[in-house]
């Protein structure tokens, strides 16, 4: 893995053993620091990464993995990298040429000028163990060279549609020889296909569902989902929304989830309204001490999502969880 710049001694404490998967809305993001090495996956929208760093303290990332092209994965990192407060030595995300949003362009151009930073465009199977933290392993699980090189807008060996969210990065932590958290990105169907055809494994303790538990772009969403989790086979299933955006996580995603494990435990990052017509009333203490994006509306269900690496500990507590679940979503879904 090469020389890596390192926190300072005075931050080495508290979380900073862990992973910790943020309340960012609807969107994606986690941070991994492993004695004192920061690995950043995906950023989510708008400046929920950049105060999540600053709370911690944290001024520098070796690290930046991009799963794919959009904006909720991706517009993070402008923000961070015009705060001018955090360094950053690498940057790896998959190109795609069919993406014309703003933030896309407004990214690149950014990682072109930064001189420092070392921008890769490439995130596949190839770089499994090219991040590696002091103990943790990371695995680069799909896409393979073959479908990156292809892209967006051409078709894969059997003919199906390459997208964007074919190419998303699925991201794999290992720790202590223990798969204990899945990042698939927005993996759709011909990805996840493709993943299944070549026998990789992605399965993991915890998920962050694709698409925040949306439609996926498939037609057929419960095969997508009934396949999805029987590859990745969670105990704790994440879901990552923002309440009010886009109808999520969708009913028949959840069902979907149970029938096929009945026992997973699910964390929203924040209330759906499909649970809720209103939001908490302030009853929050099971939240994690850590920033989360829902705290200041009184939106958050599990909000960030945190495990701690020395002690195998998961937070929140799934016991203080569920009784803030029994109290303010009437029509939950989870349960």
């Amino acid at each position: 893995m090469g020389t890596v710049k390192r926190l300072g001694e005075s931050q080495m404490i508290g979380l900073d053993n862990s992973l910790a998967i943020l309340d960012v809305g609807h969107g994606n993001s986690a941070v991994l620091c492993d004695h004192g090495v920061v690995v950043v996956i995906d950023t989510g929208p708008g400046s929920s990464l950049l105060e999540y760093l600053r709370e911690r303290s944290i001024t520098h990332i070796n690290t930046v993995l991009l799963s794919h092209a959009d904006q909720d994965h991706i517009g993070g990192l402008v923000g961070v990298l015009s705060s001018g407060t955090v360094t950053i030595d690498r940057v790896h995300v998959n190109s795609d040429s069919e993406k014309t949003s703003a933030v896309w362009e407004d990214l690149t151009m950014l990682l072109e000028r930064a001189g420092s930073i070392e921008f890769q465009p490439a995130l596949t199977t190839n770089d499994s163990g090219c991040f590696d933290t002091p103990r943790v392993h990371i695995e680069i699980a799909a896409p393979t060279p073959y479908l990156a090189v292809k892209g967006p807008g051409s078709v894969d060996k059997k003919g199906r549609k390459i997208g964007t969210n074919t190419i998303s990065a699925v991201i794999r932590i290992i720790f202590n020889s223990m798969p204990i958290a899945v990042f698939p990105g927005d993996l759709d169907q011909t990805g996840l296909s493709n993943v299944i055809e070549n026998s990789r494994p992605i399965d993991g303790r915890i998920v962050v569902f694709p698409h925040h538990g949306g439609r996926a772009g498939t037609s057929n969403i419960t095969t997508f989902v009934a396949d999805f989790v029987n590859a990745t086979d969670p105990e704790i299933a994440v879901f990552s929304i923002g309440r009010g955006k886009h109808n999520t996580p969708r009913a028949d995603v959840i069902s979907t989830l149970r029938t096929v494990k009945p026992k997973v435990r699910i964390a929203c990052t924040q209330l759906s309204e499909h649970c809720a017509n209103a939001t908490s009333t302030g009853a929050n203490s099971h939240l994690v001490e850590v920033y989360s994006a829902g705290k200041s509306k009184n939106t958050c269900c599990s909000g960030s999502v945190v495990y701690l690496l020395d002690t195998n500990q998961l937070m929140p507590d799934e016991t203080a969880h569920t009784t803030f679940i029994n109290l303010n979503a009437p029509t939950r879904l989870c349960k």
